[in-house]
This record gives C-alpha cells, sequence and structure tokens, in this order.
C-alpha cells in the first residue's frame, strides 16, 4: 500500500509538472512567437532596403545643394538626409530587437526543455519501478502524450534562432560601416559618367577575372567540404552511444568552420559583382560606346556567372549543414 501512494504521489506531481510547464511554454516560448518574430525579420529587412535606396537617394540630391563630403557626417546638416537616415537606421535597430527577441526565447526554450526532459525521464524511471504501464493507464498514458507534446514544441523554439542565417542574425549591426558604406556606393553611383578600374583598365580587368575564379573556387572547396561532412545518409540514424555521436557533432562544427570561410569568399565575390551590376545598370551607355565592350561585357557575366553559382553552393551546404546539425 505505502509503494501505491508512493507512486500516485509522483504521478500527481508529474500531472502538476505538465501542467505549469506547458503553461510556461504558452507565456515564455510558444513556437507561434517565433514564427511571428520570424516574419516579422522578414518584413523589416524589406523595409529596411527600401529606406537605404531612400537615403541614397538624398545624397545626390544634397550635393546639387552644395554639400560635399565622403562620410554619412559630412551630410548630417542636409534635413532630408538626417531624416531618411533617422528612419533607416530606426529600421535596423528594431532588425537587431527582433533577432534579441528571437534568441532570447530559443535560450528560454533551452533551459525549460532540459529540465522538462529530466523530469519526463525520472518519471518514467519511476513508473517502471512501480510496475506501471502506460498501456494499462489512460492517465499515464494522457501525461506521457502531453509530456511528448510540450517537448516537441520545446525543441522547435530551442532551435528557432539556430536557423538563422548569419546575413539575417548581423543584419544592421554595423552601424557606423553600413551608414559609410551607403554614402561611399551613393557618391560612385552619382558620378555617371566614370567606370570603374576593373573595367576601364585592361590589366584591372584581368585581375578581376583571376580574382572572381579563385574566390569561386574557394567557395566550391568549402562549401562541398561542408556537403561531405553533413552528408545526409550520415545522419540518418543518430547514434545514442559515443563515441559515434561525438564524431557527427564534430562534423557539424567542422562544416560550420567551412562555411564560414566559404561566407568571407562569397561576401568578397559578391561585393565585385555589385560593383560590376551597378556599372551595368547605371552605365550602360557609356559601356555600350566604348571600344572594349565586348571585354567589359565579358568580365561583367563571369563575375555574375561565378557569384550566382557560389551564392547556390553555399545556400544549399547552408541547408545541409543546418538540417543536419537539427538532427542532433
Amino acid at each position: 500500500m505505502p509503494n501505491i501512494e508512493a507512486w500516485e504521489l509522483k504521478a500527481k506531481l508529474f500531472e502538476k509538472k505538465c501542467i505549469a510547464m506547458e503553461k510556461d511554454v504558452a507565456k515564455v516560448c510558444p513556437l507561434t512567437d517565433a514564427t511571428a518574430i520570424k516574419a516579422k525579420m522578414k518584413a523589416n529587412r524589406k523595409m529596411a532596403y527600401d529606406l537605404e535606396d531612400k537615403l541614397s537617394e538624398t545624397i545626390p540630391a544634397a550635393i546639387k545643394k552644395g554639400i560635399t563630403g565622403k562620410k554619412w557626417k559630412d551630410f548630417f546638416d542636409d534635413k532630408d538626409f538626417k531624416k531618411a537616415l533617422g528612419e533607416w537606421e530606426a529600421s535596423l535597430a528594431e532588425q537587431q530587437n527582433l533577432v534579441k527577441s528571437l534568441e532570447d526565447l530559443s535560450n528560454n526554450a533551452k533551459k525549460r526543455f532540459q529540465e522538462f526532459k529530466r523530469a519526463r525521464d525520472g518519471f518514467e524511471k519511476e513508473m517502471k519501478k512501480a510496475g506501471e504501464s502506460e498501456k494499462d493507464n489512460q492517465t499515464v498514458k494522457k501525461w506521457l502524450d502531453k509530456s511528448s507534446s510540450v517537448l516537441a514544441e520545446l525543441t522547435l523554439s530551442k532551435s528557432a534562432f539556430g536557423t538563422l542565417k548569419a546575413k539575417e542574425a548581423f543584419f544592421g549591426a554595423n552601424l557606423k560601416k553600413s551608414r559609410d558604406l551607403i554614402v561611399t556606393k551613393a557618391l560612385k553611383e552619382g558620378k555617371g559618367d566614370e567606370l570603374p578600374d576593373m573595367l576601364l583598365e585592361n590589366a584591372k580587368r584581368g585581375q578581376t577575372d583571376t580574382k572572381a575564379k579563385r574566390l569561386g573556387r574557394n567557395i566550391t572547396k568549402f562549401t562541398t567540404h561542408a556537403k561531405m561532412l553533413c552528408a545526409k545518409e550520415k545522419f540518418e540514424t543518430i547514434p545514442t552511444a559515443n563515441p559515434a555521436k561525438n564524431n557527427l557533432e564534430k562534423d557539424v562544427q567542422s562544416a560550420k568552420a567551412c562555411l564560414k570561410k566559404a561566407a568571407e569568399h562569397l561576401k568578397n565575390l559578391e561585393g565585385i559583382n555589385k560593383e560590376l551590376q551597378a556599372a551595368k545598370k547605371k552605365q550602360a551607355k557609356l559601356i555600350a560606346a566604348h571600344n572594349e565592350q565586348g571585354k567589359m561585357n565579358a568580365l561583367i557575366n563571369t563575375v555574375a556567372a561565378e557569384h550566382k553559382a557560389g551564392e547556390d553552393a553555399f545556400n544549399a551546404a547552408e541547408d545541409l549543414v543546418e538540417e543536419a546539425d537539427s538532427k542532433l
């Protein structure tokens, strides 16, 4: 009789634990909140890009008013620039607030997952000791099912922040650098009658072509290695025993390091491609009239193709690494 009473008490305590945890999760780290934050981030990023374009447009207008300079502070006295800058900075600050909110939610879910998993594991051990079975006890089955549902939601919530791509997590994080980049880009595009040296000078065209292809090869090398480390067949069944599981975890970490290196090369390639695409768009007539337009267009197309291939390879590898990481 004492054993029965002790078991019933533990079952009742676990029931209360399930009810309390379900309420806590709904309040602190529900999956619906994680989904909503991600949706807000996506909408806010789009707005930030629109505001960045608006900010860029104020610079040539300010120059026509007699304002000159190379840094954002040089244009701060222009009321239109100042207003556009404030709106753009507010959107970046909001993005970082959303990132922090998602990170906090995931951290809260992680703590609760660990705590609740221990409680459920302990309850299952006590259940076995008492000779009870969820097949024979519908009340026990109900709360085990409920705990499985709560743990499933916590699993998704705790991984929500980790599913962000680097460009999402760090969007607008370096505000000072971003300000000056916008001004530099606007000034360069505003010249209109000049082509970038990498297009205009034959030697620099060759250097740019070589550099773009080298960056493309490096991206391929690192993304291929990352994909090999996180191949789907390796993660179809996750072993519970060490060192097999540890080896998979090490492979994921190594793959992430490869992605980081690939991202650096992709960023450099993206910068070259953006500059060439801007020239193609803004200075199309000048390129068309140039006696070396064939070589110029060949470089523009080569870099664009390398960037597209590199971006596709990086995204595919990143998706595979994230999928492998989520299974551990």
